[in-house]
């Protein structure tokens, strides 16, 4: 049994240079964000191609490149999630601030192509309703409430 101050010790030493314990190392955060953006304009239409995993460290990329982009007579943007390999919750965070953000400027957001890995995060969270895959139902309107527990 490690007491408590043990391992307040431990926790200590682990942060000295002279660390001599392997497996109490922290690991970095990376650099470069595991995710690529790409856009593809034509006529009142932008897809935004986007692959990697979405999740705390690369949703504000996201949310950047989309908000960086000049959409001025864009009537839809479409997010292709084909490459994406996974979603976490800021990642959805981050797509339902893009929808408030398009319906603000009067752009449809929609989504495509989503792995069947990555569509299952949006059924177990009720979003499927709010960003439905390629022409599945529409979801809930602007003056729609949506209830997420």
């Amino acid at each position: 049994m490690v007491l408590s101050h043990e391992w307040d010790v431990s926790r200590r030493l682990a942060r000295s240079p002279r660390n001599r314990r392997p497996w109490w190392v922290s690991h970095p955060v990376p650099e470069t964000p595991s995710i690529t953006l790409e856009a593809e304009s034509a006529a009142a239409r932008v897809v935004v191609l986007v692959s990697g995993e979405i999740d705390a460290l690369t949703a504000p990329h996201l949310e950047a490149f989309v908000a960086g982009r000049s959409l001025a007579g864009c009537a839809v943007l479409e997010l292709d999630l084909a490459g994406v390999t996974s979603i976490a919750s800021a990642g959805l965070s981050a797509l339902l601030g893009l929808r408030r953000w398009c319906q603000q400027r009067g752009i449809d957001l929609r989504l495509r192509g989503a792995q069947p890995s990555v569509w299952r995060v949006f059924e177990a969270t009720g979003l499927h309703r709010v960003f439905p895959d390629g022409d599945g139902p529409a979801g809930p309107g602007p003056t729609q409430e949506l209830a997420l527990f």
